[in-house]
């Protein structure tokens, strides 16, 4: 795996938004082309739109490159993986980080892919070690629950991080009280996004006569109430009957998709006959239902309702940034 080319990007005056808070060198990350005009161009980073010199790949494409240094108002970079042809895979970047490219390094990789997180060997190494402190089952579900917070206010602060990392695991010390859980509830509704266009999560719970359960709301960063339909909406319902349901409501192209996993295999059954039903109701609500589904996959956090099928990977181009 090759790694060549040195170019800078510069931040342009005025900008609404600072260089990313969490930029370090030695730092890997993604970084998107939008438009090349001769030897400038417009490329996006951390979710932020800067300019950059040099010789860049024709708009669209995505790369890899690591932070060499940022001085003042410009930020170095170093293209990496320039003689690749194949996808670059989660076990491709635990090499070139130099990391064992064992089950918990790859799967929590994976998660820092989806969320487009810079690589920094260190942090990956410090998160590896505080996964190991969870069962084997659980250490996903705590790695994607702690990598949806580096991107919230509260992350610096160890006494929310824990209470919010509790609330998204389900994670109870014995002892511990039920407030703690709603004060983890509490943080995340009014933490903010450190980078802009990040997904938000809202969380809300219920409790009936017929069962019991969550509201998840997925706004983009800015959207409010008033902004129109939400980006998806994921209701969790546990009953002495079903067992527990998820329904999953997420945007897509074209429209959303309906998703819906339920804990027993008998049940899948009522489910596809309710989705129909449900399908219907969502059309009159102002929601255009393009796909449907119904699974009988484990289901343990928001995250995994939330989660594809589908492994994100990493397509390098040839060229230098």
């Amino acid at each position: 795996m090759g790694i060549g080319g040195v170019s800078r990007v510069t931040l342009p005056p005025g900008l609404s938004w600072r260089l990313p808070w969490y930029l370090r060198p030695g730092q890997m990350v993604m970084v998107e082309t939008i438009s090349v005009t001769g030897p400038e161009a417009v490329v996006r980073i951390a979710g932020q739109t800067f300019n950059a010199r040099g010789e860049l790949p024709a708009a669209p494409a995505t790369f890899w490159a690591l932070v060499e240094a940022i001085t003042g108002e410009t930020l170095y970079l170093r293209r990496i993986g320039s003689d690749l042809t194949e996808e670059m895979t989660p076990e491709d970047l635990a090499r070139l980080l130099e990391l064992p490219p064992d089950r918990d390094t790859v799967n929590l990789l994976r998660e820092m892919l989806k969320h487009r997180l810079p690589l920094e060997r260190q942090f990956i190494l410090r998160l590896l070690a505080e996964g190991r402190a969870f069962p084997e089952e659980e250490r996903d579900a705590f790695w994607a629950a702690r990598l949806y917070l580096e991107n919230l206010d509260l992350r610096e602060d160890a006494a929310k991080l824990r209470l919010a990392v509790d609330y998204l695991v389900r994670s109870r010390t014995a002892g511990q009280p039920t407030r703690e859980l709603a004060a983890g509830q509490e943080l995340l509704n009014s933490a903010r996004p450190l980078t802009p266009g990040a997904d938000l999560l809202r969380f809300f719970t219920f409790r009936g006569p017929e069962g019991s359960g969550e509201v998840f709301l997925v706004e983009k960063d800015g959207d409010g109430p008033e902004g129109g339909l939400p980006a998806g909406i994921i209701v969790q319902v546990s009953s002495p009957v079903l067992g527990e349901t998820w329904v999953c409501l997420i945007e897509d192209t074209g429209g959303y998709t309906l998703r819906v996993a339920v804990s027993q295999e008998w049940a899948a059954a009522i489910a596809t006959e309710a989705l129909e039903i449900l399908k219907t109701r969502l059309g009159e609500l102002g929601y255009r239902v393009a796909g449907t589904s119904v699974s009988t996959r484990p289901v343990r956090t928001v995250f995994d309702a939330l989660q594809d099928t589908e492994t994100t990977g990493y397509r390098p181009v040839n060229a230098i940034v």
